[in-house]
């Protein structure tokens, strides 16, 4: 990823336009599922905020972005929300929380920027912390306005969790077509 895309203005209007509304909801539903209310989620890559919002309704959320541009949007919008400026790579930060959640936020890392931040989620999870991801179903990558797209499917992503994780959904769901996105929830070991 272009390290400085949604560091613009323009880049960050643009995508904030693009993302429906409703887009997490189901993400969101699956992980209430697991995870008790009032529970801690830090969210990675969050963009607009609008997984953020939903998240709120039943966790206590600290909001993260490596995009300055996308936190200050939203600090706008709400200058109470706990927001912060983190890298999904390497998670530098002293704070543990019961939940990692992102959709769509980690599908332009390489799969060995996504292995060390699965290695880094794990070391910021409370005992029994859960993760809930999506990402774009397939294999390979492609190219997008500048951005690198990675897909994944059902078999790389055992592959990288099962050794730190026990995955307890891995699901095919439609974010633009039938079947085009994948979500997982793993618990941690």
């Amino acid at each position: 990823m272009k390290k400085n895309y949604y560091e613009s203005a323009a880049n960050v209007e643009s995508y904030s336009k693009f993302t429906p509304a409703h887009d997490g909801a189901l993400l969101v539903d699956v992980l209430s599922a697991h995870l008790p209310k009032g529970s801690t989620v830090l969210e990675l890559g969050m963009g607009p905020g609008k997984d953020y919002k939903l998240l709120t309704q039943s966790f206590t959320v600290t909001g993260s972005d490596f995009s300055n541009a996308f936190l200050d949007r939203y600090r706008a919008q709400d200058p109470a929300a706990n927001l912060l400026q983190l890298d999904a790579r390497t998670l530098e930060t002293e704070y543990c929380f019961d939940a990692i959640f992102t959709n769509k936020a980690l599908i332009h890392f390489s799969f060995e920027e996504l292995q060390q931040s699965f290695a880094c989620q794990h070391e910021v999870l409370n005992d029994n912390g859960l993760i809930m991801h999506s990402f774009w179903h397939g294999e390979g990558q492609n190219e997008f306005e500048g951005l690198t797209l990675v897909y994944h499917n059902e078999q790389e992503l055992t592959a990288m969790l099962e050794d730190s994780f026990d995955i307890l959904a891995l699901e095919r769901h439609a974010k633009m077509s039938e079947g085009d996105s994948i979500y997982v929830l793993a618990r941690k070991k």
